[in-house]
């Protein structure tokens, strides 16, 4: 937990330091903005397998720690059958997983004449579907407990070999952080801001004053600032 109070004010600092030659002076609820958005695009530096170790979510156990006040374990979603005729599936809405942003694992409840039991279900990328589902090796099979499942349209879509159903699916997911905010300003919907510090782990505070200052500098079409603070994320990642 990081306090909104610091995050702001550091952010100032800095901001005003890398620029000595003005005072600029930022309107808080665009401070806001920015730090939410500073919040994003930490996460996803540690979810991107573009990152220092090449590597995603469950690669490193640090990683699963920066991360875990954000994991929602075996949610459960509703399946839907798809009329899809070749890849026999059910559409799982994603909607069901509230403020969800990343896919972690999932698995499901499948039922085959009066026998259920849980399957786990293997991620593939939409262009392997065919080749997968196919291939004895890989196909979706109720006798070795396992099946295929597809991710877009905000759907979850999890296949069957037609001989079993899928009664039931369970998602671990990451979610939206939530929005970060403070107290004295009245929003664009009309109501008034409450203080609501960062979820996120106390050393990533560095990284998310050094985002938002980069953002801020970006809109404000400053280069050297958005520089400056670029630099600062790559020593701090050392």
């Amino acid at each position: 937990m990081i306090p909104v109070e610091e995050l702001i004010y550091e952010f100032k600092l800095t901001l005003n330091k890398i620029n000595r030659q003005d005072n600029i002076d930022i309107p808080i609820e665009d401070i806001i903005v920015y730090l939410n958005k500073a919040q994003v695009s930490w996460i996803k530096t540690k979810l991107n397998p573009n990152n220092v170790y090449k590597v995603g979510y469950d690669s490193i156990r640090k990683r699963i720690d920066d991360l875990q006040i954000l994991k929602q374990s075996n949610v459960l979603l509703k399946p839907n059958k798809t009329n899809d005729l070749f890849h026999i599936g059910y559409d799982c809405p994603l909607e069901d997983a509230v403020n969800y942003m990343f896919y972690i694992s999932s698995y499901a409840m499948a039922k085959s004449g009066t026998c259920v039991e849980p399957i786990t279900v293997d991620l593939i990328r939409h262009g392997e579907l065919t080749t997968k589902y196919l291939d004895a090796n890989y196909n979706p099979s109720f006798e070795w407990r396992t099946t295929l499942a597809t991710l877009g349209n905000d759907n979850l879509t999890v296949y069957t070999d037609s001989k079993f159903k899928i009664e039931k699916v369970f998602v671990t997911y990451l979610r939206y952080p939530l929005d970060i905010d403070v107290e004295g300003y009245v929003k664009f919907d009309g109501t008034n801001s409450k203080n609501q510090n960062s979820e996120l782990p106390e050393y990533a505070q560095s990284d998310l004053v050094d985002l938002a200052v980069k953002f801020a500098a970006q809109s404000t079409d400053n280069q050297a600032q958005a520089v400056f603070a670029e630099d600062r994320l790559n020593k701090n990642s050392e």
